[in-house]
C-alpha cells in the first residue's frame, strides 16, 4: 500500500510536469500520519487492538479508494493528506499486535523481522507499481495501493490475532514456571 501509493505520486507529479512536488506531497501525507499516529495514544484502551487494526485498515481502504481518480496536483494532496490519516494508526496498531504475539525474550529480533519486511515490501511494491504506472498511467499504482489497502481490510477482519500467553505451548510453560519452586 505504502509503496504503490509513493509510485504514484511520483509518477503523477512526473506526468504533471512538477516532479519536485513530490517530496512536498510524502511531506504533507507524513504530516497528517504523525499527527494521527499522535491521536492514537488518545483512543481508550477499551478499544481493543482488534478493532483498531480493524479500523485504520478500513479507513485506509476507504480514503485510498479516490486515489486512482486523482488527475491533478490538487486533488492530489488533498487525497493523500487525508489518506496519511490511516498510515501510522494501522502501523501503529500492527506493531502492538506483534508485541503482544510474540515471546518478551524475542521481541527485537520479530520487531526487525516486521520493519524489515516493511521496507522490503514497500521497496519491491515501489519498483513493480513504478514500472507499471511508467508504462500505464499511475492511476495503475494508485489502483495496486488500494487492492492493497482491501487485502489489508480483508486480513483485519479474518485474522485471529493471539497474544503469547494464550498460546497451548506458553499456557503450559506458566504452568510449569508457576509449579517450579521460587
Amino acid at each position: 500500500m505504502f509503496g504503490a501509493c509513493q509510485a504514484g505520486i511520483a509518477a503523477l507529479t512526473g506526468r504533471l510536469g512538477q516532479a519536485e512536488q513530490a517530496g512536498l506531497v510524502y511531506a504533507a501525507m507524513g504530516v497528517m500520519s504523525a499527527v494521527a499516529g499522535l491521536a492514537v495514544a488518545a483512543v481508550p484502551e477499551r478499544v481493543g487492538a482488534r478493532t483498531r487494526w480493524r479500523l485504520a485498515t478500513g479507513a485506509a481502504l476507504a480514503l485510498s479508494l479516490p486515489l486512482p481518480g486523482t488527475t491533478g496536483l490538487p486533488g492530489l494532496y488533498a487525497v493523500v493528506t487525508v489518506l496519511g490519516v490511516a498510515y501510522a494508526p494501522h502501523l501503529i496498531t500492527v506493531f502492538g499486535l506483534l508485541e503482544r504475539a510474540v515471546a518478551p525474550s524475542r521481541l527485537a529480533e520479530a520487531m526487525g523481522l516486521a520493519t524489515s519486511a516493511l521496507v522490503g515490501g514497500q521497496a519491491l511494491a515501489v519498483a513493480g507499481t513504478g514500472r507499471l504506472a511508467e508504462s500505464h498511467g499511475p492511476w495503475t499504482a494508485f489502483t495496486a495501493a488500494s487492492t492493497a489497502a482491501g487485502l489489508a481490510f480483508v486480513l483485519s477482519l479474518t485474522v485471529r490475532p493471539t497474544t503469547y500467553a494464550s498460546g497451548p505451548e506458553n499456557a503450559l510453560h506458566a504452568r510449569v514456571r508457576d509449579t517450579q519452586p521460587h
